[in-house]
């Protein structure tokens, strides 16, 4: 492996920079996989701090929080800082501990686990060891040797609700039978790369622990046996994606509650917390003195590209966990929706369809939101009003289900276009999930989305690229909206619409959850054909300072390959279907992903070059 360098004095200087009040921290705010792992699974992600052989726990922090990662394992030799030249241990002082606590807070970083070489053998230094541990937010503490009494030690974890994980460089067989008939707070921490040179496959050594796996270093190497050598993460025989898979695999099942509320961030839980260590060998790693030309931020290369390739390898994992959640949430029922609510979206919708199905057309919804997702109520309105135009109008077919396993290839050829009901969280996680569903639209189908849908996967930049931007600062307010393009069949009714009369039907005062789209994210009139947008001119803007351009799209079409592409990010409030014109323009938009509704995609930038 080549060497790699890491400049300490960039990291300083990007930290140095950080326009974040009251934090240090130059981690990105946007959803990293590294990051948001640990939600959906319990998995912390994040590097031993002595990888940076020759730094203080201080110091290795700050390049963990470069690196994009949010965990570090604390290591009892370490020295704690250049001003605190003592180790990072049980003998710390209380102010000390508060330096330590400081420094982890100002760099948004947790310390889940915590390495010691041996756990003290006598009951007054093994508690405080356990308190000291505690004291740091520790889940883990990870120690290099089996003490003599497993049961004392299974006491003291028990008692103070932290896990103690014995390494197991070797066959794992020994050390399971000693702790086997222990409770759940004793367990082991594994390295693939020493289970590798042992000539031992990680899937074979997992199927060992019987659920007890609480960290993992994680290292490839190009063979099994001593006589191998370091690789990238997901090219040698570590088999990295099918280990992970298999972790998520022997979770805990998740625990959802639909009917819990309303416009909110359900509970959800189910997960087993694990410590995983992206792991170099710490005399490959140079510390340099002055920046290094790509060296972006101070990154510490190699580990830097073991991250990515970790958020590659697993994302089937994730995959796997979000559609076994989903498999818990059915699609929103009507049933909380008022009767006078639903009356005004009858009456508000249109009785027929703009123009005939060319053939019989399958519509499929989806609402799921999740892990914990925000849950949007007017999903139901949506869900509601969709199936009285397919009944109303007979121009297609709705199917409501929230089975993620419909997305994947070829079972998404069974529909005509998708429709994604402001359903946010780690929808497309998935790599078969998200490339089904992008093929699908390259190929000649279509896909709507509606409010929250742009917010769901931020950490998976393809599903922005698809359906037109991807987060970004917003609430509920007025605004001033203008129609881009009046003469799109998706929108021309706003013309003679009551709603527009005010402003000549050009456009309409309206209150909703405005999404102020990132100027760093997808969205782009260069390649999306806006149809409404916030009128800037019209709309006091003073307290978003998000785009120089001021300019906030908020309804668009485009086309993808032979496909088409609708979003929508109106819709928080139960307005939008109790409205006429907007109701039509939903009605329209379903038509036109469906494939009958023809309409001009050329993106708005190059209209205004003509």
């Amino acid at each position: 492996m080549a060497l790699a360098v890491m400049s300490f004095q960039a990291a300083s200087v990007a930290a140095a920079q950080a326009k974040r009040a009251g934090t240090k921290s130059v981690r990105p705010d946007s959803s990293q996989i590294r990051v948001s792992v640990d939600h959906l699974l319990g998995w912390r992600v994040g590097v031993a701090s002595t990888v940076f052989r020759s730094l203080t726990f201080s110091e290795a922090a700050a390049l963990t929080d470069a690196l994009g990662l949010a965990s570090i394992e604390g290591e009892s030799t370490q020295k704690v800082s250049p001003e605190i030249d003592k180790n990072l241990d049980a003998n710390l002082t209380s102010a000390e501990i508060a330096v330590v606590k400081a420094r982890l807070a100002e760099l948004r970083l947790k310390m889940p686990a915590y390495h010691v070489d041996s756990i003290p053998s006598d009951d007054a230094s093994a508690s405080k060891l356990f308190a000291f541990a505690k004291e740091l937010g520790v889940d883990t503490i990870v120690t290099s040797a089996a003490p003599s009494s497993l049961s004392a030690l299974d006491k003291l974890a028990t008692q103070n609700g932290i896990n103690v994980a014995i390494e197991s460089p070797g066959d794992p067989k020994a050390l399971m039978s000693s702790i086997d008939s222990l409770s759940p707070h004793i367990g082991v921490s594994a390295d693939l790369a020493k289970w590798i040179e042992q000539g031992i496959r990680p899937i074979e050594g997992l199927a060992q622990l019987k659920g007890r796996l609480m960290a993992v270093n994680v290292r490839d190497r190009n063979a099994l046996g001593s006589n191998g050598r370091d690789v990238r993460l997901g090219t040698g025989v570590a088999g990295l994606q099918k280990f992970l898979f298999e972790i998520a695999r022997q979770e805990p099942a998740p625990v959802e509650q639909p009917d819990k509320c309303v416009n909110c961030g359900r509970p959800y839980s189910g997960t087993k917390p694990l410590f995983i260590a992206l792991d170099v060998d710490p005399w490959q790693v140079r510390i340099a003195t002055a920046p290094q030309s790509g060296m972006s931020g101070g990154q510490f290369a190699t580990l830097w590209q073991e991250a990515k390739d970790f958020e590659k390898a697993v994302r089937p994992a994730m995959g796997y966990r979000v559609e076994q959640d989903a498999l818990l949430i059915p699609p929103t029922p009507d049933t909380r929706i008022p009767a006078d609510v639903k009356a005004k979206i009858i009456a508000a919708l249109p009785a027929k369809a703009l123009v005939a199905p060319k053939k019989p057309r399958k519509l499929l919804i989806v609402d799921v939101a999740p892990a914990g997702a925000y849950y949007h109520d007017t999903a139901a309105h949506a869900n509601f009003a969709i199936a009285r135009m397919a009944k109303n109008t007979g121009a297609f077919e709705a199917i409501f289900d929230n089975d993620l396993n419909n997305l994947k290839y070829p079972k998404i050829l069974d529909y005509d276009a998708v429709f994604l009901n402001s359903g946010d969280g780690p929808v497309f996680i998935d790599p078969q999930v998200m490339d089904g569903l992008s093929r699908f639209v390259r190929e000649g189908g279509g896909v709507a989305g509606l409010h929250g849908a742009s917010y769901a996967s931020p950490d998976v930049p393809e599903f922005g690229d698809l359906i037109g931007a991807q987060t970004g600062p917003h609430r509920v307010e007025t605004a001033t909206l203008k129609i881009d393009d009046p003469n799109s069949p998706l929108t021309k009714q706003f013309a003679s619409s009551p709603l527009t009369a005010k402003l000549g039907g050009k456009g309409f005062v309206y209150t909703d959850e405005f999404y102020h789209f990132l100027p760093t994210g997808p969205y782009s009139r260069e390649k999306l054909h806006v149809l409404i947008s916030i009128d800037a001119d019209k709309t006091d803007l003073s307290p978003w300072h998000v785009r120089p351009d001021k300019d906030y799209g908020l309804v668009w079409i485009k086309s993808d390959g032979a496909g088409r592409v609708f979003n929508c990010a109106i819709g928080h409030t139960p307005t939008l279907f109790e409205t006429p014109a907007l109701a039509e323009m939903i009605q329209n938009a379903i038509q036109f992903v469906l494939g009958d509704l023809p309409a001009d995609t050329t993106p708005s930038a190059m209209l205004a070059h003509k």
